[in-house]
């Protein structure tokens, strides 16, 4: 598994049979191994990733990386008074971490689909259930998490002429996202890509 393992599946994301089922374990730690990986390649460019990736061994960052690694994975604060919290996150006995959120929605996607919806296996039948509603959630938590939530409290101006509407104005936190993070460092982290995700609906448009 790639910095994250098994553990940070709960919830929301958590998968069925995964702690019961040898199989439906190494079935997820194979989607980590790619997805995890995938999030970073596409997010921080081929040069970063193969800095980062020479200072994991399996799958755990060495406590000897260079200080901007450590921060990536770990978090920290920066800037006086902004926090990021890092690929993975404890807070208790609770774990997150944007790439769970990215690994889950690829894992589902590429799971045993028939035209009728998604199947869950149970001991003895085959339960139908309509996947696409319960994905587009866990992407749009994802998008909150790469790139931050929109505010229901946006404000519009006029510059010049032309409308502008701030979707963050009233978000007074100090935690950032990951976007903000890599960009608010980019002396550290100068290929990233700064692309920005797009919501989905319900219908998973």
């Amino acid at each position: 598994m790639y910095i994250i393992d098994e553990t940070y599946f709960i919830k929301k994301i958590s998968i069925a049979n995964v702690n019961h089922n040898t199989d439906a374990k190494d079935d997820l730690g194979l989607s980590i191994d790619r997805y995890a990986r995938l999030f970073l390649q596409m997010t921080l460019g081929s040069v970063l990733f193969e800095e980062l990736d020479s200072y994991i061994t399996d799958g755990e960052l060495s406590n000897l990386a260079p200080q901007k690694w450590l921060n990536l994975v770990n978090g920290c604060t920066y800037n006086t008074d902004k926090v990021w919290k890092g690929l993975k996150v404890e807070d208790g006995l609770y774990k997150s971490s944007i790439l769970a959120e990215f690994v889950y929605v690829n894992h589902y996607q590429n799971s045993i689909n028939t035209s009728l919806g998604q199947i869950a296996i149970e001991p003895k039948n085959g339960l139908n259930i309509n996947s696409t509603s319960h994905l587009v959630d866990i992407w749009n938590d994802f998008v909150n998490m790469y790139q931050g939530s929109t505010s229901h409290n946006a404000k519009s101006y006029f510059n010049n002429g032309v409308l502008f509407t701030d979707y963050y104005a009233g978000n007074n936190s100090n935690y950032v996202n990951y976007l903000q993070f890599l960009l608010d460092n980019k002396e550290d982290y100068p290929t990233i890509s700064a692309d920005y995700l797009a919501y989905k609906n319900s219908l998973g448009i």
